[in-house]
């Protein structure tokens, strides 16, 4: 009998554990929207910065960064050819398009859910956390003491988990 007991304990533990993963993932995608949304921000500016010299500028700075050294750096030199350095940009720059892409998704992907909130309260505490505003200010704004927006953003949190990831915690549940 305390072998079944144990057997439904663990049981119980697995089927929470993929509701607890999304909370916790919801947690921290509220913590870092500020620095996300401003990451984005950083690398269009960067990119349209880049985009206002002509190309050569450009491909002097690469080349500038391959010296070489002894006999090599007496013979010609191929046109046209892709350096270690020209390649090692291009990683950087499709690194770096690759984690705005994914900062984007996951931005978009949380303001649509906070947008869907139903209780007005809850909008509110996830909008002032998503601005960057520390719990006192919310509560200010709220005129509720911090251990309330505690329990609004618990509350919000659970939410905002199971529509983010609703799929994934039923796919956990089933497994």
């Amino acid at each position: 009998m305390a072998q079944e007991e144990a057997y439904q304990e663990q049981l119980a533990w697995c089927e929470l554990e993929p509701a607890l993963e999304a909370i916790q993932r919801v947690e921290q995608d509220l913590r870092d929207y500020h620095w996300m949304a401003k990451e984005i921000q950083d690398i269009q500016h960067w990119d349209k910065h880049q985009k206002q010299y002509p190309r050569e500028v450009w491909e002097s700075l690469v080349g500038a960064g391959t010296a070489q050294y002894g006999i090599e750096a007496s013979l010609p030199k191929a046109k046209g050819v892709n350096s270690d350095a020209t390649y090692r940009e291009a990683q950087k720059l499709l690194r770096k398009w690759e984690r705005m892409k994914r900062y984007e998704r996951k931005v978009k992907k949380l303001e649509a859910s906070v947008a869907t909130l139903q209780d007005e309260r809850e909008r509110a505490v996830a909008e002032g956390i998503l601005d960057g505003l520390k719990m006192y200010e919310i509560a200010q704004q709220l005129d509720v003491t911090r251990q309330t927006v505690d329990r609004i953003r618990r509350s919000m949190i659970r939410n905002l988990a199971w529509d983010m990831y609703e799929d994934e915690v039923r796919k956990g549940l089933s497994a």
